[in-house]
């Protein structure tokens, strides 16, 4: 009896400790623009698939949104960052989190991130806004 409580015990901690997952290479990717520009363009892409944007940070460059109901998911809550790269390019991450939890949701959010990367390209590909003097 004493050994099955351990093992018990042993179960619910093992269960409990998430595992240390790297994020895929599909949610990462490289845009040939400055940072402010790919955040204005990320926001555009966000508003354009009407996500709901919990919070955004302009300073930091990061903005928190939920990707509604899929058919594969009960949503997802995801987090993208831009971060300055080389030669005045950026990096965009976005982490995911599914909203139902990996019991109820099979999907990976790749999809969504996809269209998001896809609407950044679309928005960077149009004229740049003229600088004020």
């Amino acid at each position: 009896m004493y050994s099955l409580r351990i093992l018990t015990v042993a179960l619910l901690l093992a269960a409990s400790v998430p595992a240390d997952e790297q994020a895929p290479d599909w949610s990462k990717k490289a845009f040939s623009a400055p940072p402010d520009r790919v955040f204005a363009a990320a926001l555009k892409s966000i508003e354009a698939q009407h996500h709901e944007v919990k919070s955004k940070d302009e300073v930091n460059k990061v903005v928190t949104f939920h990707v509604g109901i899929t058919a594969w998911s009960w949503g997802y809550n995801m987090v993208l960052k831009v971060a300055p790269g080389d030669n005045n390019t950026s990096n965009v991450s976005i982490d995911i989190d599914r909203s139902g939890g990996k019991a109820v949701s099979w999907g990976s959010g790749k999809k969504e991130v996809r269209k998001i990367f896809e609407g950044i390209d679309k928005e960077l590909a149009k004229a740049p806004p003229a600088e004020t003097k």
